[in-house]
């Protein structure tokens, strides 16, 4: 588990990286149009920027996202109940060929072919995570954490000389009644 974890969080932090230097491009970007880039230049620029990040959030997606656990627990049972369905063609072979050792063979090579096929397609898919939930998805990472860690990397680039934000100060100004608080938290 420690190595999963560690193997997320450097993950975690060279997309954040990354996307913090897709925004400093931005910013470039701006500064070139301030200093004369034709407009059509400049809108082909930020339709590459907007491509890169597709691709990286796509890439981002594959890794965290893999098959369903319908399927692969489908994948299972096909690897285990596939070999018996074949016995009847085994017996016949070893019958054909006067060796009942031959068919007992195949058929063992095929379950284990199956079976280990199964178990590589399982660890080639990811090999850190698997154990952490049941569909490899952490919802609240998703949608709390991680954008949280963004949208707070983006502010603090854009906006390098406001403070620092913290949502429990604002909830706790927002109890003190120092700010309006929005109708959907009401």
């Amino acid at each position: 588990k420690k190595e999963a974890k560690a193997t997320l969080k450097v993950g975690s932090d060279l997309f954040n990286s990354a996307l913090n230097r897709m925004g400093k491009l931005t910013l470039l970007c701006e500064v070139l149009k301030k200093a004369g880039l034709p407009p059509n230049e400049a809108t082909r620029l930020r339709q590459w920027e907007r491509i890169i990040v597709a691709q990286m959030e796509g890439l981002r997606m594959i890794k965290f996202y893999r098959s369903p656990q319908a399927l692969r627990s489908f994948a299972r049972l096909f690897s285990l109940f596939l070999p018996p369905f074949y016995a009847p063609f085994y017996a016949q072979m070893g019958r054909d060929l006067n060796s009942l050792g031959t068919g007992v063979a195949f058929s063992i090579f095929t379950s284990l072919a199956l079976t280990s096929l199964f178990d590589s397609i399982s660890q080639m898919e990811d090999p850190f995570v698997a154990h952490l939930t049941l569909d490899g998805i952490d919802v609240h990472q998703e949608l709390v954490v991680a954008p949280n860690e963004q949208l707070v990397g983006m502010r603090k680039l854009f906006f390098n000389r406001a403070p620092d934000f913290s949502l429990e100060e604002i909830l706790q100004r927002m109890d003190n009644e120092e700010l309006e608080r929005p109708r959907f938290l009401a």
